[in-house]
C-alpha cells in the first residue's frame, strides 16, 4: 500500500503542477499559480511522509474561498450549458465560462488535497 500511496502522492502533485504550469496565459497568472502551486506541495509534502497541517488547512480554505468567487460563473454556465461549450476562447461578453472553468480546476484541487489527507491518514483536527 506505501507505494501505491507513494505514486499516488506522485501523480496529485504532478498534475496540480500541471495545472499552475497551465495559467502562465491567465489574466491573473500570480493567483491562480500560487494557488495550484500551494495545493500541489501538500501531497508532494506527503509523498516525503511530511504533513503541514497549516498548510493543509491554508489550502483548504483558499479552496472554499475560490469556490464561493467562482460559483455564481458556473452557475450561469450551467444555466447556457446547451448553447455554449465550455471549451472555448475567452470572451468578455461570456465571463461566466472563464469562471467555471476555474471552478472547475478548484473542485479537482480540492478533491486532490482532500483526496491525499485522507490516504495519509492523517488526523486533520486535534
Amino acid at each position: 500500500m506505501t507505494y501505491l500511496s507513494k505514486a499516488l502522492y506522485f501523480i496529485f502533485g504532478i498534475t496540480l503542477l500541471g495545472f499552475a504550469g497551465l495559467q502562465f496565459n491567465d489574466p491573473d497568472p500570480i493567483i491562480w499559480i500560487g494557488f495550484y502551486a500551494l495545493c500541489a506541495l501538500i501531497p508532494s509534502l506527503l509523498l516525503f511522509n511530511v504533513f503541514n497541517r497549516p498548510l493543509f488547512l491554508l489550502a483548504i480554505v483558499w479552496c472554499g474561498v475560490e469556490l464561493f468567487i467562482s460559483a455564481p460563473g458556473a452557475y450561469q454556465y450551467y444555466l447556457h450549458m446547451a448553447e455554449e461549450p465550455l471549451m472555448q476562447g475567452m470572451n468578455p461578453q461570456k465571463p461566466y465560462i472563464e469562471e467555471c472553468r476555474e471552478f472547475l480546476g478548484v473542485l479537482i484541487a480540492m478533491g486532490l488535497l482532500v483526496a491525499s489527507v485522507l490516504l495519509a491518514r492523517v488526523k486533520i483536527f486535534k
